[in-house]
């Protein structure tokens, strides 16, 4: 089975359930359960990295069409990486 089969097959055969309950909201799927409905993509990538860690889950709007996105950042921890170590600097070392 592939990544995320079992929440992609949940979506389709609940699409019409999923859109009377839910509406417009962006659903975080684990399994075969909502865990999130949000209002933007940023609550629902901040919902399911705080409820599943970097755990896959499927994050979509039931209306939506199928578009598939892979985040290697989440998977790497590179969005919670140490602010200290930027490459970009502050400006103090020149950018180092």
């Amino acid at each position: 089975m592939s990544v995320l089969e079992t929440e992609r097959k949940y979506l389709d055969s609940h699409k019409d359930e999923l859109l009377k309950q839910y509406g417009g909201k962006i659903l975080v799927i684990s399994g075969e359960q909502v865990t999130g409905a949000f209002d933007t993509i940023e609550e629902a990538l901040q919902g399911a990295a705080e409820k599943h860690g970097l755990n896959n889950v499927l994050i979509r709007r039931p209306s939506e069409a199928q578009i598939e996105f892979c985040a290697p950042a989440l998977t790497l921890g590179i969005l919670n990486a140490d602010p200290s170590q930027s490459s970009r600097g502050t400006g103090k070392d020149g950018g180092r």
